[in-house]
């Protein structure tokens, strides 16, 4: 059985690329989860010699910028 995740709507992709704030942020939460995943780096502690996992927040922040850039080139055609 698929899990359903709940898609953003064929309304909202619309909005967004119309420049609506709303509707771009709420595409940005949907990826949310999965980008904090893409941007997961080792990070090594000199004291204990530990190398735990940290989000790389200039990553993610690159990744948003480029997404939203993405998001306004969109355009829908319809036949």
């Amino acid at each position: 059985m698929r899990k359903e995740y709940g898609y953003p709507t064929l309304e909202v992709i619309c909005q967004a690329s119309a420049k609506n704030e709303t509707a771009i942020r709420e595409i940005l939460k949907f990826y949310d989860a999965y980008i904090s995943k893409l941007c997961l780096r080792p990070f090594y502690h000199s004291e204990s010699g530990k190398i735990t996992m940290q989000l790389d927040e200039k990553l993610k922040d690159q990744i948003h910028t480029e997404m939203m850039k993405a998001i306004l080139k969109f355009e829908i055609r319809v036949k």
